[in-house]
C-alpha cells in the first residue's frame, strides 16, 4: 500500500476517533430516560469526607423534625434553622456562591419544602445507577426527585418526563426550594438559588450539588411539583 494512503488513512480514523470521543462526552446515553438523552454538564464533584457530612447533618435534621411533629411549623423552622446554615456554609463554599443568600432561599421556605431539601441531601455521595431506585445505596435522577418529595407524601411518578408532565410550569425567576429543573433526559432539583441543584447524574458520579452551566441554563424548563 502506499505509505502516504496509509497515513492517510491513520490521520482519518484517529479524526474520527476524537470527534466521536467528544460527542460520547456531550450526548452520553443515559437509558432510563430514553436513548437520545443529553448527559448533564459534568460538575466538579465534592469531597467525600464534606459530601458524607452534609448527609448526616441532613439525615440529623429530619430526625430532629420527627420528634418535633407535634410543634407548630414555626417552631420547627426554628429547628431546621439549627441545621440550615452549617450545610448552607459547606454548600456554598464548594459551588462557590454566597452562603448568605443559600441559607437565606433555605430559611425563607416552608416546612414542607425544608423537609423535601433534607431528604435529598441525605443521598448525597449515593452512586447513580441507572434505573436504580434503592435511597441509601444507588440511584438515577428521577429516583432521587421521587425519594425527596415522597418523603413529605407525595407520591411523584419515576421517570424524569414523567416528573415534569405531572409538575406545573414556573418561571425562572420564580423557582423555589424543591422545584425541578428539566430537560429532555434529565431531572433535578433546585436548592432555592439561582441555577443551583442536586442531582443524580450519571453513571461514575454520584449524587451532588451543582450550578447549572450558563450554555445549559436555556434548555432547562422549571416546574413545581407541588403548587
Amino acid at each position: 500500500m502506499n505509505p502516504q494512503v496509509s497515513y492517510c488513512r491513520k490521520s482519518v480514523v484517529l479524526g474520527v476517533r476524537v470527534v466521536l470521543g467528544v460527542l460520547v462526552l456531550l450526548f452520553g446515553l443515559c437509558f432510563d430516560r430514553g436513548p437520545f438523552s443529553v448527559e448533564p454538564v459534568a460538575a466538579k464533584p465534592m469531597p467525600a469526607i464534606e459530601s458524607a457530612w452534609v448527609a448526616r447533618q441532613a439525615q440529623l435534621a429530619l430526625e430532629a423534625l420527627k420528634s418535633a411533629d407535634q410543634i407548630s411549623p414555626r417552631e420547627q423552622r426554628d429547628v431546621a434553622a439549627r441545621w440550615l446554615k452549617n450545610i448552607a456554609i459547606i454548600v456554598a463554599e464548594h459551588l462557590e456562591i454566597d452562603a448568605a443568600a443559600l441559607e437565606r432561599a433555605w430559611s425563607d421556605a416552608g416546612i414542607e419544602r425544608q423537609r423535601v431539601l433534607f431528604a435529598a441531601l441525605t443521598q448525597m455521595g449515593v452512586p447513580y445507577q441507572t434505573n436504580a431506585d434503592e435511597p441509601g445505596t444507588a440511584l438515577d435522577c428521577s429516583a432521587l426527585i421521587k425519594f425527596a418529595w415522597n418523603s413529605v407524601g407525595l407520591a411523584m411518578p419515576r421517570g424524569s418526563h414523567q416528573q415534569y408532565s405531572f409538575s406545573e410550569r414556573v418561571r425562572s425567576d420564580e423557582v423555589k426550594v424543591g422545584d425541578l429543573a428539566w430537560y429532555p433526559g434529565h431531572i433535578s432539583m433546585s436548592l432555592g438559588v439561582e441555577n443551583v441543584v442536586i442531582q443524580a447524574p450519571r453513571n461514575g458520579r454520584s449524587v451532588e450539588v451543582h450550578k447549572i452551566d450558563e450554555t445549559r441554563v436555556k434548555w432547562m424548563r422549571w416546574v413545581d411539583p407541588n403548587p
